[in-house]
């Protein structure tokens, strides 16, 4: 198989990464703050080893302001729902379903009211853009890293430094860019980054983390057993462990641990792999006849097009009888479906990673060639 879905996971797992899932599985198969052996105790500092390795790639406040999660989406469940009150929410229309449905929720329940800001042509939401919707009891700004449709990367200093200024908490949903690129989350003044592993670091499904400050400390969101203060009949206010309650999915933490590993000693070739072929892929798909591009060459090796009025899903069934996997539909983004004019129809997603080569390019190529001859035809 040509495998081109990479933005909604990364098939390739390097040694490193399944050395380490097995190696958490056959050697540390134990519950981290359960227990007083040895065996235990390691992994409790792996974990912590984990903490600091995020801390330091996202410049955060420090290795016990992460909260370990089963993935982005829940990540994002605890920033929004774990930091709401009554008042103004801004959210893009950029955004995924993780970020539009917990907001949303807390409007139909009449606790926020939800404005939406547009990008630019160039796929920018601006900062002109944020401070015309702001509004007096705003307190809370969504927006992605990178879009999950057309791998557009946002610009996030003078919003996070406007967003500081008025005293509100800017939180970043970097699923799609992590492993990718990073951001700094001092610099450019942003309260919360959630990731996701199973993507850019190619590591396995199952794990997330939450990376926070002082300014946008989550309440809890799921209540139980943390390992640590059973006395409490309550939830401990202690972070981390106050933010996670129940057995933490360790392997797949390793597997993040490792991933992050392998992103920071092979960046600089996966990035100039990952810019390449989706260069390639930019360039060439303008040139067949029919073909409409709704992406610009980016770093999250994402491109979105048509094949004329067809059905998106329709061209990728096409595309699988062709043996190469690309994504279809709304791809989890309704807003950004109705932004591109692309509701009914949607897009078909092609994302590269840093294994695909030219020759698995060049397929997918030729193949959206004879899809739009043959529709032409018709």
């Amino acid at each position: 198989m040509i495998y081109l879905d990479n933005a909604a996971t990364t098939n390739y797992k390097p040694q490193k990464v399944i050395d380490a899932v097995v190696s958490c599985l056959t050697k540390f198969p134990f519950n981290p703050n359960r227990g007083n052996n040895p065996q235990t105790m390691q992994l409790q500092q792996k974990l912590l080893e984990t903490r600091k390795k995020l801390y330091l790639l996202y410049n955060g406040e420090s290795a016990m302001h992460i909260a370990f999660t089963g993935g982005c989406t829940q990540a994002l469940n605890l920033a929004i729902l774990g930091n709401a009150r009554r008042g103004n929410v801004i959210v893009s229309s950029l955004e995924h379903n993780s970020v539009l449905r917990p907001v949303m929720q807390l409007q139909k329940r009449g606790y926020v009211t939800v404005s939406v800001a547009h990008p630019d042509e160039n796929g920018q939401v601006t900062l002109q853009e944020i401070q015309k919707l702001w509004q007096k009891d705003t307190f809370l700004v969504c927006l992605t890293h990178a879009s999950n449709v057309t791998g557009a990367r946002q610009n996030l200093t003078e919003i996070g430094g406007f967003v500081r200024r008025n005293n509100g908490i800017f939180l970043v949903d970097c699923a799609q860019s992590t492993g990718y690129f990073t951001l700094d989350m001092q610099k450019e003044c942003v309260d919360l980054v959630a990731i996701g592993a199973h993507k850019g670091l190619h590591a396995m499904q199952g794990a997330g983390a939450l990376i926070f400050n002082s300014r946008a400390t989550p309440r809890p969101t799921v209540f139980g057993g943390t390992g640590t203060e059973s006395n409490l009949c309550y939830q401990p206010a202690t972070i981390p462990d106050g933010l996670e309650s129940g057995t933490l999915p360790t392997p797949a933490i390793m597997a993040m641990n490792a991933g992050i590993d392998w992103w920071l000693e092979n960046w600089k070739e996966n990035d100039r792999t990952v810019q390449e072929m989706q260069t390639l892929l930019w360039h060439n798909l303008q040139q067949i006849p029919n073909v409409h591009l709704y992406s610009q060459q980016n770093k999250s090796g994402i491109v979105a097009f048509n094949v004329g009025d067809a059905d998106s899903n329709f061209v990728a069934d096409e595309l699988a009888r062709y043996d190469i996997a690309v994504r279809g539909g709304l791809q989890c983004a309704p807003l950004m479906h109705q932004h591109l004019c692309t509701f009914r129809q949607g897009v078909v997603r092609a994302s590269v990673s840093c294994v695909t080569t030219r020759q698995e390019c060049f397929a997918l190529l030729n193949a959206v060639d004879n899809l739009s001859q043959k529709l032409a035809r018709q």
